[in-house]
């Protein structure tokens, strides 16, 4: 259910992400612009990387098998690298288009201001639409909304490349790649995050007080986030030397079970508790 639920998502912001980067890159060619060329570039990776999301995210859904004893999960962590690979490309290529036009002198044509314009409502439903889906949709948020930066950047530019001058539209476009390299860094830094299996004090916590609402005694808790939502780990508990076997594992498959409704999967391990002498 969840899986068709952010496929339908996916599928509908591909669609916005193709209208929007077809109305840029058509008044970049046309009008010449090169800040709305910046802006074109990303609304291509930008599409590119919405169709990887989905196919890393299905991969992810994939049930445990022989291979993958706890789920494909961290493979959806595809999606944000590819995003980031799509986007680092882009960095790349808008650059050297600048380099090569320094000190040429262009024209700036009124088409790329007014398809720019356009291209703010099916980015700006994109948007709305990501930041309120699956957590590994919501890092889509972040890189549309760079389209509405640069789409408003880019249309000023234009506008000032055809009302001043060229230098104007240009100065738009080093803005630009400025901006997204700086959000390249900012995005880097979250995924490695992710891949750092940090877990939050207020999951531990959470483990210990399910642990302990059945009478048992935590000794350890060691949890790894595998992706947003789901943690993987083990639990020591300790019990007093009278309680029966068969009574203290059914009450761990109790409280596993519980925790694994939460995403979080451990295994409970039994020790006994040392007697005071």
């Amino acid at each position: 259910m969840v899986m068709k639920k952010v496929g339908n998502t996916i599928a509908v912001l591909i669609v916005l992400s193709v209208v929007g980067g077809s109305l840029k890159i058509y008044g970049s060619v046309v009008g010449g612009s090169k800040s709305v060329f910046v802006d074109a570039m990303t609304s291509i990776a930008n599409t590119l990387a919405i169709i990887l999301i989905l196919k890393f995210f299905k991969a992810g859904m994939i049930p445990p098998d022989k291979d993958h004893h706890y789920g494909h999960h961290r493979i959806t962590l595809g999606g944000p690298i590819s995003m980031l690979m799509l986007y680092s490309f882009v960095a790349g290529l808008v650059m050297l288009d600048i380099i090569s036009t320094l000190g040429k002198e262009y024209r700036v044509g009124y088409e790329s201001p007014i398809y720019a314009t356009l291209a703010l409502i099916p980015y700006g439903l994109a948007i709305f639409i990501s930041k309120r889906a699956h957590p590994i949709v919501v890092g889509y948020a972040g890189f549309t909304a760079i389209e509405l930066i640069e789409s408003a950047v880019s249309i000023v530019s234009s506008l000032g490349g055809i009302a001043i001058s060229y230098m104007v539209d240009l100065a738009g476009s080093v803005g630009l790649t400025l901006y997204l390299f700086i959000e390249l860094v900012k995005n880097f830094r979250e995924v490695v995050e992710v891949v750092s299996d940090t877990v939050s004090h207020d999951v531990v916590e959470m483990v210990s007080e399910t642990v302990k609402r059945y009478g048992l005694n935590v000794d350890r808790i060691r949890l790894r986030k595998v992706i947003e939502n789901v943690y993987h780990g083990d639990v020591v508990i300790k019990i007093s030397s009278g309680t029966l076997v068969e009574e203290a594992h059914s009450i761990v498959d109790t409280v596993e079970k519980e925790l694994k409704r939460s995403g979080i999967d451990v295994s409970i391990h039994i020790e006994p508790e040392e007697q005071k002498t």
